[in-house]
């Protein structure tokens, strides 16, 4: 188990990478833990997500693949990037790098 001051300090790294508009933590019922966005947008984000990787875990054991490590969702705007533990499920919300 981490740290709160080591699970804060890594939300704020994750937030500081170029294009990041947000970050949430989340478990793995969709109860945010942590997030960088508003209360609104982030219960919102962490419920269509938390459904979203109940989904992706079917289609991953339907195919015989093990486990879901990471999946994107990209959009014309950004990207949502989520990875899912065990015990929660970390979002990112990025924008799409500008050329």
């Amino acid at each position: 188990m981490i740290s709160q001051k080591v699970f804060q300090s890594t939300l704020k790294k994750l937030k500081a990478h170029e294009g990041v508009r947000g970050v949430i933590v989340t478990n793995s019922e969709g109860l945010p833990i942590s997030s960088t966005l508003d209360t609104d947008k982030t219960e919102k984000v962490a419920a269509l997500i938390t459904s979203l990787v109940g989904k992706a875990k079917s289609i991953v054991t339907e195919l015989d693949e093990k486990n879901l490590n990471f999946f994107t969702i990209d959009t014309k705007g950004g990207e949502v990037l989520v990875a899912p533990e065990e015990t929660y499920i970390l979002i990112v919300l990025k924008d799409k790098r500008k050329a």
